[in-house]
């Protein structure tokens, strides 16, 4: 069934972009040269197919304006983006184009995503490789990434952190014997993804 365009008006929030009215009712917005491409004009009668084009043209639109706004606050890895916009409501094929589009801007880039937010943790609740590898994972980042990324932190700064841990989590142990309190303080850093070559090495500075 067609449909006659009554009206196309610029659109007074987002430049360069149009509202397109069908049948005097508010329709889509879409870009301005989507207008020309397409031989819009008033009084137009549009096709079904026509019609899908400019939904899935005001879908894109939105998409990654939500994609760039939500990027102005924060970093976010491919697979992060993905399941936001997926709760948004976008549809797989517009989320595939805008992800894609994303990346090639440079908006997205899983590497630098990883090294932020390994700064991050470092920071404010460090954890050893282990523990950091599988975290980034479940964010999302690859595997060979997140080992790229891990590779970067310098051994003598994983020992660092991993002292600092074991004397204050040592002082919990003060009343059991050595043996115990080695085996417990071994068993928490391990939990915390430290290798066992540098647990052993803070153990016997510590205890």
């Amino acid at each position: 069934m067609k449909q006659k365009i009554t009206d196309i008006q610029p659109h007074n929030k987002f430049p360069l972009h149009c509202q397109l009215f069908l049948d005097k009712k508010p329709f889509v917005v879409i870009p301005a040269n989507l207008v020309e491409n397409l031989g819009l004009r008033v009084g137009l009668e549009i096709e079904a197919e026509t019609i899908e084009k400019l939904i899935a043209a005001d879908e894109a639109m939105r998409a990654k304006n939500y994609a760039l706004n939500i990027l102005r606050e924060d970093i976010y890895s491919k697979s992060q983006m993905t399941q936001q916009l997926e709760r948004e409501g976008f549809r797989e094929r517009t989320i595939k184009t805008i992800i894609a589009e994303l990346i090639q801007s440079g908006h997205i880039r899983d590497r630098l995503y990883a090294e932020k937010w390994v700064q991050r943790r470092l920071k404010s609740n460090p954890r050893g490789r282990t523990v950091l590898k599988q975290e980034l994972i479940e964010k999302g980042v690859d595997s060979e990434t997140a080992e790229q990324v891990l590779a970067e932190v310098k051994t003598e700064d994983e020992k660092k952190l991993a002292l600092q841990i074991a004397q204050k989590q040592s002082k919990k142990y003060k009343n059991l014997s050595t043996q115990v309190a080695k085996r417990r303080l071994h068993g928490f850093l391990a939990r915390r993804g430290f290798e066992s070559e540098t647990i052993l090495q803070v153990i016997e500075k510590v205890l």
